[in-house]
């Protein structure tokens, strides 16, 4: 696994489905496979220059004349024990299934929509990490409804992600489980810039 951090300097908010389409152009020769990596954007939805924290299954080309690299790829091998405790930085999409109330067939009747209770955003991040890690403290630091804009067969769909930043104290129950929830992310919306966990060892 290979961590980086790239710069892309714009003076407004990125369009988060936009930019992962430019993070692929890291990649060459890949676009044709699943996508191998996550990221999160620092300073999401503010008119400054942002910065990019790229996790990625394969080391990155500086190839794309929009994303600057900072911070050189570095191979990246996790050395988490069972018992351990964590400082961690989580950017997710916390989100739950409702009844469709237009009364659509498709997902059983069921629509996901985010979250907003923050009892039961932290009852749902205590879920994401069932059987891996035990959440000892946390804070929701920022929230933001990132808008986005995704071209299918012609059509323009617009649409919005509401995403949640998580900070906070874990201690490792499962460390082969946890190392594999963070090589694949948290939650949904990771074309969106969520999901990417970072772990700091106390």
């Amino acid at each position: 696994m290979y961590f980086s951090k790239w710069l892309l300097d714009s003076g407004k908010p990125i369009d988060p489905y936009q930019l992962h389409k430019k993070i692929w152009q890291l990649f060459p020769g890949k676009a044709d496979e699943e996508r191998s990596f996550l990221f999160r954007v620092e300073k999401a939805g503010q008119r400054c220059v942002q910065q990019i924290l790229l996790q990625s299954v394969y080391p990155p080309q500086a190839t794309s004349n929009e994303l600057l690299l900072l911070k050189k790829p570095k191979e990246i091998h996790f050395e988490i024990k069972s018992g351990g405790r964590y400082r961690f930085m989580l950017c997710a999409n916390p989100t739950k299934r409702i009844n469709d109330k237009d009364g659509k067939t498709e997902n059983q009747g069921k629509v996901r929509v985010p979250i907003i209770d923050e009892a039961e955003i932290i009852a749902w991040l205590k879920r994401q990490f069932e059987g891996s890690a035990e959440i000892n403290a946390v804070e929701l630091t920022q929230r933001n409804l990132i808008h986005f804009r995704k071209t299918k067969e012609d059509l323009v769909h617009f649409g919005k992600v509401q995403t949640v930043t998580f900070l906070g104290i874990l201690t490792v129950t499962d460390s082969e489980l946890l190392i594999g929830k963070i090589t694949k992310g948290i939650g949904p919306a990771k074309s969106f810039g969520c999901g990417l966990l970072t772990l700091a060892k106390i």
